[in-house]
Order: structure tokens, then sequence, then C-alpha cells
């Protein structure tokens, strides 16, 4: 009886692993490495900046343009044909909507490449936005973005947060 103890404590102490050979060496783990860039060494790159005034591969359009956006003379009221809504990858315009697909800098003026759909059809179309004034004078000029900077016949103001007319 008692040899037959002493197999199943064997066979139980065997069951739940050997002890290391110390012929064998340990492995180490070797922790995930820092990248310089500080990336986690799996080759990704790092967030990259949100420095407004370089081309961006994620193709956002810059805060300061983002919101939105009527006619000087309208009244900022979702019928408004002029009135735009820019957020970061998409414009929603009156009858149409424009997906980013590239977005780029000129100075302090930023290209937008839209994919726009509306009245049953598709385009794509290259628009330059430019900021003139400062707090209420807050001005949106709008322009051709595939030509130099040109005057915007109808710049538009920054309408209410709320999104309640004026």
């Amino acid at each position: 009886m008692r040899n037959t103890v002493c197999l199943v404590l064997a066979a139980a102490v065997s069951a739940c692993g050997a002890a290391p050979d110390p012929a064998e060496p340990t492995p180490i783990e070797t922790p995930i490495p820092v990248e310089p860039d500080g990336g986690i060494g799996d080759g990704a790159g790092p967030i990259p900046e949100t420095d407004e005034a370089n081309t961006t591969d994620a193709a956002i359009i810059p805060v300061r343009f983002q919101g939105v956006w009527d006619y000087e003379g309208g009244t900022c009221a979702l019928e408004s044909d002029l009135r735009m809504e820019v957020s970061a990858d998409e414009i929603l315009f009156y009858e149409s909507i424009g997906t980013v697909n590239a977005v780029s800098a000129d100075g302090e003026d930023t290209i937008v490449t839209l994919a726009v759909e509306g009245e049953g059809e598709t385009w794509e179309q290259s628009t330059r936005f430019s900021l003139m004034g400062e707090g209420d004078d807050l001005r949106l000029h709008t322009s051709d973005g595939e030509q130099p900077k040109q005057a915007d016949e109808y710049p538009s103001k920054k309408c209410p947060a709320d999104g309640e007319s004026e």
C-alpha cells in the first residue's frame, strides 16, 4: 500500500510540471521596445500631430473651418440654400453631401477635395477654404481649390452653435 501511495504522489507531482533543468537556459521575456518616435515597437508610426499647416494623411478638415456656416446675409436655417455644415470628414450642403477625400494646406488656406453626391449625381470637387476677419466679423471664403485664391462673392458667417437660425 505504501508503494501505491508513493506512486500516486509521484504521478501527481509530475503532472504539475517538471522542475526546470538547470542545464537549460531560462527564457527571458523581452519587453516591447519603444521606438525613437514614441511608438511601441510594433512598427506603427506615432499619432499624427494636429498641426493644421501640414498636409494630413488622415484627410481631416482643420477644426478652424468646422461648424455651421451660412452666407453672411443668410438666416442659418436648415432651408438656407447657402448653408453648409463642415465636420472633420464631410460637408453637408443644402441638397448634397461631400465626403472628404484629401486635405492639403496652401499657406493659411486649406484645400479640401470632396466626393460629392446630390440630386441623383456624383462628382469630385476641390474647394479652397480661407478665413478672413475676427470675432463676429469672421468670414469663411471658398473658391475653386484648383485655382489661385479668388474673391468670394458669397462669404459665409459662422452660425450659432445651438443650430438655431438668427
